[in-house]
Formats: C-alpha cells, structure tokens, sequence
C-alpha cells in the first residue's frame, strides 16, 4: 500500500507539474511546457492515478486506456496502466505497460524514466519474481545512481526482501518423481 501512494503521487504530480526535456539531473517534474502529451490525455491519466490510489484499479485500468487512445504518444497513461494492471496482478502485462510508458518518456526526462523502471521492478518483486525484479531494477540502478546513490541502495534492499519472502513461503509438496513404469 505504502509504495502504490507513493508512486501514485509520483505520478500525479507529474501530471499535475509536468517535467522538463532537457533535464540534467534525477529530479521530479518542473515545467509543464515539457510535457508530450494532449490535456485529454493528461487530465484521464491524472482521473486514472485518482482512482488508483482510491483503490478503484479497474476503474483506473479504464480511465488510461482512454487516455491512451486520446493520445498514444503520452507516456501517463501507460504508467497509469501499468499501475492498475499490476494491481489487479497481471505482472506480464503491467511490465509490459511499464516499458510502453519508459519509451514514451522524452530522452532527457531521467526522472520519468527512472519511475517506470521502478514500477516495473516493484511489480515484479511483488509478484516474489526476483530475477526478473533484479533485471528492471538493475537498469533503474544504472540510470539514477549517478543521482541517486539512496534510491539505487533502496531497490537494492528490495531485492534482498524479495528473495527472503520467497524463502519464507512454504514449499509445495514434491510432484511424484518416480520413474514411469515401461511399457509392455
């Protein structure tokens, strides 16, 4: 629950802010005149990132994919989807969401970039997927740790809870591995 606020927050303030093109540094949104993306599009990714922190991830999953259509180039609204497919736990295709809303993302905009990658992370390391959570957040690592030597050490303690949570679950009984008696 804890990361959801956070990260939807994040979002919305990008919404509501928006972010810089030529951005030199890990920093939030600062102007809105950089940001790709119709108001239509804007404005149902903000009502998404709303619904999504109200607990309404089908709502949210609706209200992104009608700003996806209003404008396919605006990297919110697949964030937006990201977030609500994660939620509903469709890990594959929130990761996939998360990809779609990171290459829409201006070049320079590290701090958009850098929130997909972490929320394509975080879904997978929810899911107790810790290969593929180490992958997205090795990349997040590789993007901000010139910035953001905390957050890189953060997703870093994230993995180690990942694979203990994997470790704490109890095991599910061996399948049946006798060999299959030969045919006659």
């Amino acid at each position: 629950m804890r990361w959801k606020l956070l990260v939807g927050l994040l979002g919305l303030g990008a919404l509501t802010f928006g972010w810089t093109a030529h951005a030199t540094e890990l920093r939030a949104p600062q102007n809105v005149n950089g940001a790709p993306g119709s108001r239509q599009s804007a404005e149902l990714a903000t009502r998404a990132a709303v619904a999504q922190m109200n607990g309404r991830p089908a709502d949210a999953l609706a209200l992104a994919e009608q700003g996806i259509r209003a404008d396919a180039n605006d990297p919110w609204p697949y964030y937006g989807k990201a977030m609500a497919l994660s939620e509903l736990g469709q890990v594959d295709a929130a990761a996939a969401a998360f990809q779609e809303s990171e290459r829409r993302f201006l070049s320079g905009d590290l701090w958009g970039k850098s929130v997909a990658l972490y929320g394509r992370g975080h879904a997978y390391a929810q899911a107790g997927r810790c290969a593929e959570a180490q992958k997205a957040f090795d990349e997040y690592a590789a993007l901000v740790g010139g910035y953001d030597t905390k957050s890189v050490e953060l997703v870093h303690r994230y993995l180690d809870e990942c694979r203990a949570s994997l470790l704490k679950q109890p095991h599910a009984a061996a399948p049946n591995t006798a060999p299959a008696a030969p045919a006659r």
